[in-house]
């Protein structure tokens, strides 16, 4: 007698989900200044920055549930406001030259930016 094989096996692939499925990564549209020193702050423009979704009802678009990070390479900057499309920071002490300018909020990081540091 020979054993035959179960039928209908196959794989079962199952998925995570987060909070923030539904909404998309982090983006960063500007920094502006794209260029300066250590100390000056510049604005962070972007979409989605607070990871939260949007309800459409009286939510406070500037109201952030989860409040992220800038980085300067890896280096962390420190936040003076933080709304879902803005960020103000203040350049962290970098070696002159270009660095690459990154939010991540909520375990996702955004794209990144250049900025010169003079």
């Amino acid at each position: 007698m020979h054993a035959r094989a179960p039928v209908g096996v196959g794989l079962l692939a199952v998925a995570a989900c987060s909070f923030n499925d539904d909404v998309p990564a982090p983006a960063i549209s500007a920094v502006i200044p794209d260029h300066g020193v250590a100390g000056i702050l510049v604005t962070v423009t972007g979409s989605y920055l607070c990871q939260q979704p949007r309800t459409g009802g009286d939510d406070d678009p500037l109201a952030c549930a989860h409040v992220g990070g800038v980085m300067f390479d890896t280096i962390p900057a420190i936040a003076t406001a933080y709304t879902d499309t803005t960020v103000m920071a203040e350049v962290p002490m970098l070696p002159a030259g270009r660095s690459s300018v990154i939010v991540a909020v909520a375990g996702r990081s955004s794209n990144s930016i250049g900025f010169v540091t003079e």
